[in-house]
């Protein structure tokens, strides 16, 4: 890794994290400031300044999470406190530190639309007015954690347009933890089958948090009383409308413009500024963060972080491993680099930061997917590996099966929570007991397919893809497959690494999107997931099914085993749509190997001494 002395954050902020840091006692406190947008909608800010006077480079994060949830209506507003991402700490380095909150959402009006078309106009206004204010510099640095790291890289796409359209740049860098790419994929849909672990759950938060009555209550009462009424009807009836609509199979359970508006990744190519942002490999958002780092061809001074957490925090124990500190102290020493021209070696920093599971160790490279991986296929094949009591207790090589034949499974509306699919598909709230760990009773209802122990340790660090031949049977026209790899350790135990999902009548590719490695290897099939790309599967024909499993980095120890499993539910974090899996029940999947139909899942394998 390249030198980066200091510090950087203990902890960052998750969808239900507290912000970091206390008020200040020498700083000038501005709450709920009105910012009038150009329809006429009033956005509240608090803006937290350094002492004295002067112009400052504005610290922003806009939330949607009500930025004084734990601020009593009509007391002082602080910075470190709700979950809006800001942090007290920087106002004393010299910093203006803003909390806005989302059009519909705590005390600003409107009607909150999960970053529909008129919010995302508010945020270049928003910058306008930061430029107008006598106390900022004109400099702007995007800061937050999930919601906001989402908004942090939407705030600076509004900006490239103010400055393609002739204004002067504002954000200047964005750190952001725990960011979505896009919106469909990452966490809306897996596989075109609805992501019922999170997205109700999230939906639930936003508007529980939004309807919290104003802090304006009291000092702005007339305010507060005429954008709390319309917050209370919206944000339940916009996240009722939103499940249901999705559930029943409407436009809303496909991609197109609604998904793409609101997915970072679509612009993100206009970024033309440094960008740090954190991820983690059981994250709901553990396929867009390897993704954004790929899209983010416009900027050269781009920095990603990845550990083994799900969403929030990077895990301690890797991050110390780094070495830096805390990654508070980064955040600030890559705001100071970028907004104050400090020399602090920001740009000094190894561009791809991952921590590989397995051999629990930093590895750290400029560009990915990794140059050195070569795509290797492990073939399913017959006979009994002896280390699953699953349905099919299948063998998995490198060679394929000479022979052809094939393996059954009954298409399960439900199949057992007890996984880690589980508890990373609820944001970490149910990784209960053994479960993340031990994938044993998910296994039981589905076919697996495991190598012999390994002779010596072998590194998958990049993009899986399981290529599956099957065929249905039994009236079903659907099927949700499910796709997991899994080490196995000596003992037997089962460890969930990554995971993908496809609805099968969602099986259609779209070539000239999908990623490919050295050779033309397809390596992450792009599936259109609209209502036209959308086929039923004929009766007892076999059909290729390209399942997208997420990125992860893994040493597999010699002695291990890697397995792949083919699961048809996952409860409770996907739910095909109600049209969809009707077409499901009661029928069977056959999974078909041998030299005419020959199923593999592809790993990303990385040399030793690659890293």
């Amino acid at each position: 890794m390249k030198a980066w002395g200091g510090a950087l954050l203990a902890a960052t902020l998750g969808v239900l994290a507290l912000g970091a840091g206390a008020a200040q006692a020498d700083m000038t406190t501005l709450c709920n400031v009105p910012i009038t947008a150009s329809d006429g909608t009033v956005l509240r800010a608090n803006v937290f300044l350094p002492s004295g006077s002067g112009r400052f480079p504005t610290v922003l994060t806009v939330t949607g999470y009500n930025k004084d949830v734990t601020t009593p209506p009509g007391a002082t507003c602080s910075p470190g406190t709700g979950i809006s991402g800001t942090d007290g700490n920087m106002v004393s380095h010299g910093y203006a530190v803003m909390a806005v909150d989302d059009r519909g959402t705590g005390a600003s009006g409107g009607t909150w639309d999960s970053w529909g078309a008129r919010t995302q106009q508010d945020y270049g206004e928003v910058l306008d007015w930061i430029q107008a204010q006598p106390w900022s510099n004109g400099s702007v640095g995007d800061y937050g954690g999930s919601y906001m790291g989402i908004t942090s890289l939407l705030v600076a796409e509004a900006d490239a347009a103010r400055v393609a359209a002739h204004k002067p740049r504002a954000v200047k860098a964005i750190w952001a933890d725990v960011p979505m790419a896009d919106a469909y994929r990452d966490v809306t849909f897996h596989g075109g089958a609805t992501d019922a672990g999170f997205i109700p759950l999230w939906l639930g938060l936003t508007s529980a948090l939004s309807d919290i009555p104003p802090s304006t209550l009291v000092s702005d009462p007339q305010s507060a009383l005429s954008t709390y009424p319309g917050h209370l009807a919206n944000t339940f009836s916009f996240a009722a409308a939103t499940v249901a609509k999705a559930e029943l199979g409407t436009d809303q359970a496909y991609d197109g413009p609604f998904y793409r508006l609101r997915s970072p990744v679509t612009k993100i190519r206009s970024l033309r500024i440094p960008v740090a942002w954190t991820g983690g490999w059981w994250d709901i958002f553990q396929r867009g963060e390897p993704l954004l780092f790929e899209a983010l061809t416009g900027s050269p001074d781009k920095v990603w972080f990845q550990t083994p957490n799900y969403h929030g925090a990077p895990d301690a124990t890797a991050w110390s491993q780094l070495g830096m500190g805390t990654e508070e102290d980064v955040v600030l020493r890559w705001f100071d680099h970028w907004l104050k021209g400090a020399d602090t070696g920001a740009d000094k920093l190894a561009h791809v930061n991952l921590y590989t599971m397995g051999a629990n160790r930093w590895e750290h490279f400029d560009t990915w997917p990794l140059p050195a991986a070569h795509y290797d296929r492990y073939y399913l094949r017959a006979g009994r590996s002896g280390s699953s009591n699953s349905l099919n207790d299948g063998a998995l090589a490198t060679s394929k099966e000479p022979a052809p034949g094939g393996d059954n499974a009954p298409l399960l509306p439900v199949s057992s929570p007890c996984s880690r699919m589980t508890a990373q598909w609820t944001a970490g709230i149910g990784a209960i007991g053994s479960c993340p760990t031990d994938n044993s009773s998910f296994e039981a209802t589905a076919l697996t397919y495991s190598t012999p122990p390994l002779a010596h340790d072998t590194e998958v660090t990049g993009p899986v893809m399981a290529d599956v031949w099957a065929e249905l049977s039994g009236g079903a026209s659907d099927a949700t497959l499910v796709g997991v790899l899994s080490d196995v350790s000596p003992s037997g135990a089962s460890n969930q690494l990554t995971a993908g999902f496809l609805l099968a009548s969602q099986r259609k590719i779209d070539p000239a999107l999908s990623t490919y490695g050295p050779g033309h290897v397809m390596i992450r099939p792009w599936h259109p997931f609209t209502k036209e790309s959308q086929q039923a599967v004929p009766p007892n024909d076999p059909q290729e099914y390209r399942i997208e499993i997420y990125p992860t980095s893994n040493v597999f120890k010699a002695g291990d085993r890697i397995r792949l499993t083919i699961g048809t539910a996952d409860t409770p974090a996907t739910a095909p749509p109600l049209p969809d899996l009707l077409n499901e029940l009661g029928g069977t999947v056959r999974v078909l190997r041998g030299p005419q139909y020959p199923s593999y899942v592809q790993l990303p394998l990385i040399p030793a001494g690659a890293g």
